[in-house]
């Protein structure tokens, strides 16, 4: 596993070269029970070319809108969720966004709400979360290793219904969530 990614960004400039904006190591976030956040780029809107930023464009937080896009790296920890891990680890429980998911290292069980399945995950696999319910846990000794990249979206609730997501106001308020 690599213990010190970095983060590599080109950008045009508006004469028409292009340059290297960013080559640095991401520290990882600590979160409970051992598992590691990376949170690499982010933006609340989409970009319009060239972009030239000095620095990532969004806090590091699940976007909240549609156009807002975050891309992470997490790795969870043999055993996940573990003892200590944050409260929202290994329940059911969705947010507002489409996650396109690459494993990366490692294996992952990924379980949804309304069937009674669960896929085990493994490297090379990659998965597209349509703001499904779900839940995951790592059922080996090896630290499973994720890259994520979350669109912001918005969910239609017919007038009536009943859902058991997460409000996005919610899933704005948790920002350390293991998704």
């Amino acid at each position: 596993m690599i213990e010190h990614p970095r983060l590599v960004v080109t950008a045009d400039l508006p004469n028409g070269g292009s340059v290297f904006t960013h080559v640095e190591e991401v520290e990882p976030r600590r979160l409970g029970g051992d598992m590691l956040r990376y949170a690499f780029w982010g933006w609340d809107e989409t970009p319009t070319l060239p972009v030239h930023e000095p620095r990532p464009l969004s806090e590091h937080a699940l976007p909240d809108r549609v156009g807002g896009v975050r891309i992470e790296r997490w790795v969870l920890p043999g055993g996940f969720p573990r003892e200590g891990s944050h409260p929202d680890a290994g329940r059911m429980h969705a947010t507002d966004t489409v996650d396109v998911i690459f494993v990366m290292d490692g294996e992952l069980c990924l379980k949804t709400s309304a069937d009674d399945r669960e896929v085990r995950l493994r490297r090379g696999d990659i998965v597209v979360q349509n703001g499904a319910m779900h839940s995951w846990y790592n059922p080996t000794d090896e630290p499973c290793v994720l890259g994520f990249v979350f669109f912001g979206t918005t969910r239609a609730v017919e007038a009536g219904s009943e859902t058991t997501h997460d409000s996005a106001q919610s899933e704005r308020g948790h920002h350390d969530r293991t998704h």
